[in-house]
């Protein structure tokens, strides 16, 4: 008899999970509402009374066929699919799991392909706990990113929804995914309490849900169930190197841990002030456990940025740049993270052929890391290798197929690959994301003016000024800002305008010589005297005084 009640469980929640139930209810709500109707007006119509029979045996001849179609297909925000058997969410067993993350060959009709994991909720009695909760959905991004066929929101797009407020099937329509993942944390002394949730974004129902209680040095074992049970859950199959990331590379001290994820925090902030602070959180993660990898990788990234910003002189950074990358790679030579670190390094110190051998390793160890690409691209374009730049950028929106601002910096280098059509279309493909991220995020200088520079190119001028100046009134008197809208006024054909922000960009302290000069955008102002003398004026400054300009 046990056997014989374990088998009625499972096919129990079978039916449910194929949603037979509820469209069996919803058949019937509809038949009975359908027979009122018919009662009330077939005989003031004058419709024989046999009309009334056959419509009774015809809802009840339906109702088996509709619940076989209920358990065939399921309606999604992809169409109808076919639902997969329950054998596909099981996975494989870990003897039978190979090597790398897999899915089964029915996954790819799984009815949910795509998620976004917005940041844990801070429970804790204190509520200082953010970098814990965002570092911990991180963690879980990175883990889920890499299962082929399931599409992951990136951090940036999922996390514009951290305060909780809009409901899953909006966030699920903003975002056009099938599935959110989102939870709480407690974090009380030692003790960790987790809780996650997975959710339907089409219906807003509960697809799992699990609380996790155990001791804080637990967390990775934690990150790792969750995205396993998340990858299940889905129908997917998660396993090997991606399985065990967490736990692989985890330190032997928690408390450097939560230094590493400050560290993580303040360099996603993309303000000075972040930037500066990044690296002391790193050196101290290190400080605390000397042989934390991650910990080593995010120092050496976070003093690139120091050298991208030219905050402090090559000279005075590049040693410990160099040493922390060095010494990442001598504690795990497989984390790819290490070895992109150590491309954005020597990149930056002018070794381009050890900046792409250090690249090109980082994306064989792991295709799916962003970070890898948009480095890459940006080391090729100073290279001067625009079509491969191109191709970069492109990869890296493969990846985070919501980040369309690296289109936008495609359109650059085919631009200057002298591919013009190419850098049309590929404008084409960027505006319409960029625009719908414009909406979602309203305060965001940066999505403006990019989207104003394609506008101009795209031949909607008028449009793209608005975003251009609205960028502007949010942020006056940051560089980029300035830069990219006197970009704009450049293609627009008002060189006066553009003059007058470059000007008050550069003395701002702002703008890279090299990239100026190369810039396709301002080619319009290259014969202008006034143009000519801030070159000059720029191009006389100390090496160590020159700041970079970002896009």
């Amino acid at each position: 008899m046990p056997g014989l009640t374990d088998a009625l469980k499972r096919q129990y929640a079978e039916l449910r999970r194929r949603r037979v139930f509820r469209t069996a209810g919803a058949y019937l709500v509809f038949a009975w509402l359908l027979l009122q109707v018919a009662s009330v007006t077939f005989q003031p119509l004058g419709l024989p009374m046999w009309s009334q029979r056959a419509l009774i045996i015809a809802v009840a001849v339906g109702f088996i066929p509709v619940c076989v179609l209920a358990w065939i297909f399921d309606i999604t925000m992809r169409g109808l699919v076919r639902t997969e058997p329950v054998s596909a969410i099981a996975g494989t067993t870990p003897a039978a799991a190979p090597a790398a993350i897999t899915t089964s060959p029915s996954t790819s009709m799984s009815p949910i392909a795509s998620i976004a994991i917005l940041p844990f909720t801070d429970l804790s009695q204190a509520r200082d706990q953010d970098w814990f909760c965002d570092g911990l959905a991180e963690e879980i991004i990175d883990s889920l990113c890499c299962v082929r066929g399931l599409r992951v929101a990136s951090r940036t797009a999922s996390f514009r929804f951290r305060d909780g407020s809009v409901d899953p099937r909006e966030i699920g329509r903003q975002l056009a995914v099938d599935a959110i993942l989102e939870g709480s944390v407690r974090k009380a002394d030692d003790r960790l309490k987790v809780t996650a949730q997975l959710i339907d974004a089409n219906d807003g129902y509960h697809l799992w849900s699990e609380s996790y209680e155990r001791r804080l040095e637990d967390v990775f074992a934690i990150q790792t169930e969750i995205a396993k049970n998340v990858a299940q859950a889905l129908r997917f199959s998660l396993s090997g190197p991606a399985l065990g990331r967490s736990i692989r590379y985890a330190p032997s001290n928690i408390e450097a841990y939560e230094y590493y994820l400050r560290g993580r925090q303040m360099g996603g902030q993309y303000t000075d002030a972040a930037w500066k602070h990044a690296p002391k959180m790193f050196r101290r993660a290190i400080e605390l456990d000397p042989n934390y990898a991650q910990a080593w990788a995010g120092l050496a990234d976070s003093l690139a940025q120091q050298l991208l910003w030219r905050f402090l002189p090559l000279d005075e950074v590049l040693p410990e740049a160099s040493a922390a990358a060095s010494k990442a790679l001598d504690l795990a030579p497989d984390l790819a993270e290490a070895h992109v670190a150590q491309g954005h390094i020597r990149s930056l110190a002018g070794d381009r052929e050890g900046a792409t051998r250090s690249f090109e390793r980082a994306i064989a160890l792991n295709p799916e890391l962003h970070e890898a690409y948009y480095f890459f691209a940006r080391d090729l374009m100073a290279q001067g290798d625009y079509r491969r730049c191109a191709e970069m950028f492109e990869q890296a929106y493969r990846t985070r197929p919501d980040e369309y601002v690296v289109l936008a910096l495609a359109v650059s280098a085919l631009e200057a690959a002298g591919d013009p059509a190419g850098a049309d279309a590929m404008a084409r493909r960027a505006l319409p994301g960029l625009e719908h991220q414009c909406e979602l995020e309203p305060e965001n200088a940066r999505l403006h003016y990019i989207s104003a520079g394609l506008m101009q190119r795209l031949g909607r001028g008028e449009e793209g000024r608005v975003y251009a100046e609205k960028a502007l009134r949010m942020r006056p008197d940051d560089f980029a800002t300035l830069y990219n809208v006197a970009c704009y006024y450049s293609l627009a054909g008002d060189s006066e305008r553009a003059l007058d922000l470059l000007e008050r960009a550069i003395h701002l302290g702002g703008g890279y010589y090299d990239w100026i000069m190369h810039d396709s955008d301002l080619a319009a102002l290259r014969e202008l005297p006034r143009f000519q003398r801030m070159m000059t004026d720029l191009h006389d400054l100390p090496d160590s005084e020159m700041p970079i300009r970002s896009a």
